[in-house]
């Protein structure tokens, strides 16, 4: 035998490459995409022209010079043909320049999106720890992982890539011959920009207000394209600072941000390019761009986030390929089967790799690797590592090497390198770095010695089988340190009370696994009913010299237990309290996770999971679901469909924002129902975890301890909720129904408890839709009152109660006819005069008994008013009895967290029950008139908004009006807001929040700004909310109200000045303070009495006084109106003279 020279080193790592001792590589994972980078117009003509690349002119000269085996294969979705034709010009550029033996699939979409975007993309997918990653714990974009790893992983109709493009934008330039139109986009530039980010110039971090984050989309984990970024003194952010961190948000938006990598060194000469850290970061583009300012302009100008008119770009540049080539794009792939577990400790380990090396570097060039730099590292301490050249073997780029043995049993951690022709050292497996910690080297890691372990089982235990079936299935993921050798079931019957024989059967290797096994237990023919049960135990053999023989479940009894369950007769409905949890018990079976109990802290019997659930880390995939089935079916009814209960729902939240049943919704629960007796199954609605109700998510993150949550449920955690299987089932199906958590490794938390089971029982009043009146005028004859009551079961007795000054109530009950859904009822006010009220509420009452009040509580309450004498102020601190107002859900009170009385709505505020959309108005009227005043046309009061807004408007709002007609037409003075106008207010509002006295703000209102009152009108005001059917929060408070009333006549209003002098301003400057302002900037505008606007500029509030100094020595006399725009859509106006004499 012929023996090579060997160079062996012995060394320790320290500084970058630290090794990961006993710990095991992490499993591949993947990531469905949400959100993506944008690419912003800038409408100025650049006049720039990048030609595309050489190989791409060499390409389209002769096809057949096409030096790479990249296919690109695009879906386009409502693109004209030369819109496609341009797409397709950019994805032939890049296929001239990147090497992938994958296809890249992309979803190429047209259509309208906002503002100035012109596009965006993004990965269609993320994939971690895949064979051949060499950052560990990485997001990767697919289409650079399966180049990586040499194979698919998204399926054949999903993408790798998802583009879009705005189809709204007027100033497309379709040309393909690369010619510059003046004020037209080029679509070729931005395809090609856009593809850029789906191959990876796209990044993981975010900011909030205060912090740098990663994003909540990656899970604390970062893509290939973060750990390339350092700051201005060359601090790597990946390796300089743990998320979430200010420091690291202001590197984010430092504008002083670089890409630093093999090919992108500081020295000798600086060529790393400058990062686009913007100091307002932008969420689309901040990071993810090359600096605009740098490479404008320039041939690296493809990359930055704005392109402009004019501009054909059809390169992406040397910079953004060293870059894309550094993440991975240019890569040798290192083919290696970890060695084995092994009991021999006297023969040496053989390590065999095979190289497959791109063919072209990111310049167009030849790429290798050095095969004299294939080196094995390895260790057996953790600490000192020995490093070995794998020698060609004679195959074609095969290398090998040997571990030496030790004669006695010990651990080897092992890893694989190579240098490639760029003088980069690529790995196998790949290196973690952590947030703040310096890069660790991952290691394979085998065992050598004898063999004590015996076989680990994976296996999700059968709870329960039918009577009617023959037989079930049960299977098992059975693995050994050294191998399998054989594995049984055995199991025995107990009928009654007789427990039969002993039993087994061998469970055989399914094919196309490694390492799932499975048998089916037969019980057809035995006569087995509801109570009979079946035990079994998993027991297994390995192949160690000695061999080893274990089984699950461990310990005593030993067996599982599979209980014998048939179906009860169908019902029509069903209910269950669960307070006797013995005969509830009797209703249901399934997964020992589940159980009727009274659990502690709980008053009565209620379904519980275990608490906490268990996580599905262990079972097979790492995924479990537990199972509780009601023993009745239910036979679906026409109306009333409905199964309702009470729940607490303390289960691992997803990902903000991810859907149903994506990966990244993690854990959930779901009821299922299944028309065929439990063969098939359908969610009768999505599932939902802790984000489903704010209290819920509340408490959950209130404990978090590592990943998991201690937090415990109690009573005041329950919440109603109602599904109907009419969504998924039809008219008679026979439907049995089941409560279903599923769980995913990594994080679990308190889990599930259901209540008061209602299926197909109604017990729901009926909805009573009404305007109701707030007062009425003594000159009033009559008040009309128009009802529309409705209900699945119908409606079987409509009632108006009435009760005039405090007196008996009147029950009036009001006909039903068929075929009528609106009713009139006319109460005849003759005879009433000022100062009477009549008070009503409605009844309504359903075929089964079940009864509607509205209000829910009391009467409304109708005063008989006549409106005041107009007033020239009114001001008021409401401390003291008031009864200058009218309306309903408004009352003077002092809730807990307030120092004084003030004006509330109920807290919550009520859901709306009028009958345009179910949309009431809440209003509270001042039955004073007020004179417009020609000096002082100013309302001031304090207020706290926490209502209910969808989107970026307002769903339900608030807002001030007047009238100048009696009443009887209104008209906005602030328009319409909500809590989101406040971030204080909208805080308070995301979390289901309760205010208090530290969320007033002062709102100053020009009663004359709309124009639709002057000086002189005689103005009614009013307070209103809107509120629809859905949703609501804690409501709206005002306090210290005052209108046209002096500075002192307001509570808070000592603290509050806002001034302009010298006013009459007769030199060169003047200057605007304002004091005790409760807001974090504001706007200054100043504007002449034609309109030309003078000063726009921010103004910071800092401290208790604000000064800011304007010059006016340009501005001619006469007289200007200054303007403080505040944060919660407020404004101050000032009047301000100039008379330089």
């Amino acid at each position: 035998m012929r023996y090579g020279i060997v160079l062996m080193v012995t060394l320790t790592l320290t500084g970058v490459a630290q090794a990961q001792w006993k710990n095991d590589l992490p499993p591949l994972q993947i990531k469905k995409t949400q959100g993506g980078t944008i690419c912003y117009h800038k409408p100025e003509d650049s006049n720039l022209i990048i030609p595309p690349p050489a190989a791409y002119e060499a390409w389209k000269r002769n096809p057949a010079a096409k030096t790479n085996a990249t296919t690109f294969e695009v879906t386009y979705v409502n693109f004209s043909a030369e819109a496609q034709a341009a797409f397709q010009k950019a994805v032939d550029i890049w296929s001239t320049l990147i090497e992938s033996p994958v296809p890249i699939r992309i979803l190429a979409v047209w259509q309208p999106l906002s503002g100035s975007v012109l596009g965006g993309a993004s990965p269609g997918t993320y994939i971690r720890d895949f064979d051949g990653a060499q950052k560990v714990l990485t997001w990767y974009p697919v289409a650079l992982a399966e180049k990586m790893a040499g194979r698919e992983f998204n399926d054949a109709d999903e993408p790798d890539i998802f583009a879009q493009f705005n189809s709204s934008f007027a100033d497309w330039s379709l040309r393909t011959d690369g010619t510059p139109t003046p004020n037209k986009t080029d679509l070729v530039s931005v395809v090609l920009h856009e593809i850029g980010h789906g191959l990876g110039i796209i990044k993981a971090y975010d900011v909030t207000a205060v912090d740098g984050i990663i994003g909540d989309f990656f899970s604390d984990l970062h893509v290939p394209y973060d750990y390339f970024l350092e700051n201005s003194t060359d601090v790597n952010l990946v390796q300089g600072f743990k998320p979430p961190s200010t420091p690291l948000r202001a590197e984010l938006t430092s504008t002083s941000l670089f890409f630093r990598s093999p090919l992108l060194q500081k020295t000798p000469i600086d060529n790393r390019p400058r990062i686009y850290a913007p100091v307002t970061f932008a969420g689309g583009s901040s990071i993810a761009h090359l600096d605009e300012s740098t490479y404008n302009a320039t041939p690296n100008a493809l990359m930055t986030p704005f392109i402009g008119n004019a501009e054909v770009m059809h390169n992406p540049g040397n910079l953004v390929m060293r870059m894309l080539a550094d993440m991975g794009w240019v890569n040798t792939r290192i083919v290696h089967t970890r060695l084995p577990n092994t009991e021999n400790v006297s023969s040496p380990y053989p390590v065999v790799v095979t190289l497959e090396a791109d063919a072209k570097s990111q310049d167009g060039g030849a790429y290798s690797y050095n095969a004299s730099e294939v080196k094995l590292n390895y260790t057996t301490n953790g600490t000192t590592f020995t490093t070995v050249d794998m020698t060609a073997t004679g195959q074609a780029n095969q290398f090998s090497a040997t571990l030496p043995a030790t004669g006695s049993a010990v651990t080897y951690g092992y890893y694989i390198s190579v240098k490639d022709n760029l003088e980069r050292t690529l790995v196998k497996p790949g290196i973690f770095t952590d947030d703040g910690e310096a890069p660790v080297q991952r290691l394979f890691l085998f065992e050598a010695g004898p063999d004590t372990k015996g076989p680990f089982f994976s296996h999700s235990p059968v709870a329960f089988t039918k009577a009617s079936d023959t037989q079930f299935e049960i299977s098992a993921i059975v693995s050994d340190n050294i191998a399998v050798g054989n594995v049984f079931v055995d199991y025995q019957i107990t009928q009654g009370e007789v427990t039969g024989s002993l039993l087994t059967l061998p469970m055989n290797l399914v094919a196309g696994t490694d390492s799932t096994y499975s048998q089916t237990i037969p019980y057809g023919g035995l006569g087995l009913s509801n109570g009979d049960k079946i035990e079994y135990r998993i027991r297994a053999t390995d192949l160690a010299n000695t061999p080893n023989t274990k089984s699950v479940p461990t310990g005593s009894p030993g067996f599982y237990n599979v209980n014998i369950v048939s179906l009860a007769p169908t019902q029509d409905s069903y209910s269950n309290d669960f307070n006797n949890t013995t005969t509830a018990s009797q209703d249901f079976f399934g997964s020992t996770g589940f159980s009727i109990r009274a659990e502690t802290g709980f008053s009565n019997g209620a379904i519980h999971t275990a608490h906490p659930y268990l996580q599905g880390l262990g079972f097979p995939n790492d995924r479990f679901e537990w199972v509780y089935q009601l023993r009745i079916p239910i036979r679906v009814k026409e109306t009333d469909a409905t199964i309702k209960f009470d729940e607490v729902v303390l289960i691992e939240p997803g990902e903000t924002g991810a859907t149903f049943p994506s990966e990244d919704f993690y854990d959930y629960v779901v009821v299922d129902g299944s028309k065929d007796g439990g063969v098939t199954w359908t969610t009768v609605a999505n599932g939902y975890d802790s984000r489903d109700f704010a209290p819920w998510l509340t408490r959950y993150n209130s404990a978090i301890s590592g990943n998991n949550s201690n937090a415990i449920g109690d009573p005041t955690l329950f919440r109603t909720r109602m599904l109907n299987l009419q969504d998924k089932f039809d008219t008679g199906d026979e439907v049995v129904i089941r409560f279903r958590l599923f769980s995913d490794p990594a994080a679990v938390g308190w889990g599930w408890a259901i209540d008061n089971l209602k299926i197909q029982i109604d017990d729901i009043a009926p909805t009573i839709l009404h305007d109701h009146v707030d007062y009425v005028l003594s000159s009033t004859t009559s008040l009309p009152l128009t009802i529309k009551p409705s209900d699945a079961s119908g409606v079987a007795e409509l009632f108006v109660d009435v009760k005039v000054n405090n007196g008996a109530v009147q029950i009036d009950e009001i006909t039903l006819q068929d075929g009528v859904s609106e009713y009139f009822y006319i109460l005849d006010l003759d005879g009433f005069e000022a100062g009477d009220k009549i008070e009503y509420r409605i009844r309504a009452k359903d075929e089964i008994g079940n009864e509607a009040v509205l209000p829910a509580t009391e009467f409304f309450q109708v005063p008989v008013i006549s409106f005041g004498t107009p007033i020239q102020q009114y001001v008021h601190d409401f401390n003291t009895a008031n009864t200058d107002f009218v309306g309903n859900f408004f009352s003077t009170t002092q809730p807990t967290g307030f120092t004084n009385h003030a004006i509330h709505t109920p807290h919550p505020y009520p859901n709306g029950f009028g009958l345009t959309n179910n949309t009431s108005n809440y209003a509270l009227t001042l039955t004073k008139p007020v004179t417009v005043s020609q000096t002082n046309h100013y309302m001031l009061f304090s207020e706290i908004v926490v209502v209910e807004y969808g989107g970026a408007n307002p769903k339900d709002f608030v807002t001030v009006e007047g009238s100048k007609n009696g009443g009887t037409s209104w008209h906005s003075l602030t328009g319409s807001y909500a809590a989101n106008s406040l971030s204080a207010w909208k805080n308070v509002f995301d979390i289901g929040g309760i205010a208090t006295a530290n969320l007033f703000r002062t709102r100053l209102i020009d009663i004359t700004s709309t124009g639709d009152f002057e000086v002189g009108d005689n103005v009614l005001f009013r307070f209103r909310i809107s509120a629809d059917a859905t949703g609501n929060g804690w409501g709206w408070a005002m306090d210290n109200l005052s209108i046209q009333g002096p500075v002192t006549g307001i509570k808070e209003a000592p603290d509050l000045f806002v001034s302009v002098y010298p006013n009459p301003a007769n030199g060169n400057n003047i200057t605007l303070e304002v004091k005790g302002i409760s807001a974090a900037s504001g706007q200054v505008q100043i504007i002449n009495l034609q309109g030309q606007q003078l000063v726009n500029e921010p103004l910071p509030l800092t401290g208790s006084t604000t000064r800011k100094e304007f010059s006016t020595s340009t501005w001619a006399d006469g007289i200007y109106v200054v303007k403080l725009h505040l944060e919660d859509g407020s404004t101050i106006t000032k009047k301000l003279i100039k008379a330089s004499h």
